[in-house]
């Protein structure tokens, strides 16, 4: 089976949403089956990444996006996505490329929608609410309620969205490499204080600040914890002058995932304070690496850390400071069990074979399992 990934708002360093695409497409091509991705460059381009064709199509810098481009011109993606002859096609825009699906139906091609977040929240969070943009994204999702075969949701925040056409909407777990995220992966603290992490682009939906806030409210308690930012993005400088005078050290991006586990498996606590996840892979990383995890008490982070991996509460410095309190109080040989416990029933193979068995429904083609 051939598969075409298709994605708008996607660079080299993007975070989870690049990071799903090519484990997916990794145990796509180990299951027996082909993969090209399709995304935005500055000029048209095939190159192969070392896992699957990778195809550019030229696009436009979106604003104040930190570096994305987007597709824009239809008719150059419809002769790529036809050269291509797709046996399903994989969407991973359903904005900007809501018009994908309908080509595909016309063409005879079946589109399976992956939703990587909640148009509504995007609207909420990203634009004015005089503007008039919600008609636009209305239009834009009836494009696919009307053309597309099948949505994939990580989580059961993210299906909420589609509740209108949930015999259509399948629920599948983005996975971890547990070869990389892993207790054992720990060293030696530097610091006699404890550690806490944020770990994530630095820009407004996903809340770095609040991090930032909860530390001032620890010092102003008395409590000594250090924090360690690893991720970049437009807010850096911003953040930089908000955590002065408090023991806050930016990484900057890493892109190694080896030093990232390294980072997860020892601190004491992560916080990942976005209201708008609609799985949170860091989450899952973090707890896989036997690290609890402060979220947010809206979006899908409270879905991952059951049974005592963290705490789930209102995104602010207050409530976050608290929280990391009474989980810093706890056992931490017992919460490290309970967290890696936690992460262990979910893998890339069974979200990959479940895509698959979504895939061979949609076609006549049998999928090959691996061994």
């Amino acid at each position: 089976m051939h598969i075409v990934q298709v994605a708008n708002f996607v660079t080299p360093t993007s975070g989870g949403q690049r990071v799903a695409l090519n484990t997916l497409a990794k145990e796509y091509i180990a299951q027996g089956h082909s993969c090209t991705l399709v995304i935005p460059g500055t000029r048209y381009e095939v190159s192969n990444d070392g896992l699957r064709n990778c195809v550019e199509v030229p696009g436009v810098p979106v604003p104040f996006s930190g570096g994305y481009r987007a597709i824009i011109t239809r008719q150059k993606l419809e002769k790529v996505l036809f050269e291509l002859n797709p046996d399903v096609v994989e969407l991973s825009d359903k904005t900007t490329l809501s018009w994908v699906p309908q080509w595909c139906r016309f063409n005879n091609i079946p589109c399976v929608l992956f939703s990587h977040e909640r148009a509504s929240d995007v609207v909420a969070d990203r634009f004015a609410t005089w503007l008039p943009v919600a008609s636009i994204f209305d239009r834009w999702a009836q494009n696919i309620q009307d053309n597309v075969n099948a949505v994939v949701c990580a989580s059961k925040y993210a299906a909420q969205e589609y509740r209108h056409m949930s015999e259509r909407v399948r629920i599948i777990h983005l996975g971890v490499d547990h070869k990389t995220f892993t207790s054992s992966a720990a060293i030696q603290k530097q610091s006699s204080s404890p550690v806490v992490l944020y770990a994530g682009r630095l820009s407004i939906e996903k809340r770095p600040y609040v991090a930032i806030a909860a530390i001032r409210e620890l010092q102003i308690k008395g409590q000594r914890i250090k924090l360690l930012i690893a991720g970049d993005g437009a807010m850096r400088k911003k953040l930089e002058a908000t955590a002065e005078g408090l023991d806050v050290t930016f990484l900057g991006r890493i892109s190694d995932r080896n030093q990232l586990a390294e980072i997860m498996a020892s601190v004491d606590v992560v916080i990942a304070p976005s209201p708008y996840e609609t799985f949170g892979l860091t989450i899952l990383e973090s707890l896989a690496c036997g690290t609890p995890v402060v979220v947010s008490n809206n979006g899908a982070g409270q879905e991952l850390i059951e049974n005592g991996c963290g705490e789930a509460v209102e995104s602010s410095g207050t409530k976050v400071a608290e929280a990391l309190l009474r989980i810093m109080s706890e056992d931490r040989d017992l919460v490290r069990r309970r967290c890696t416990t936690r992460a262990s029933g979910y893998s890339w193979h069974l979200a990959a074979s479940e895509m698959l068995q979504l895939f061979e429904s949609l076609t006549s083609i049998d999928v090959v399992k691996a061994a």
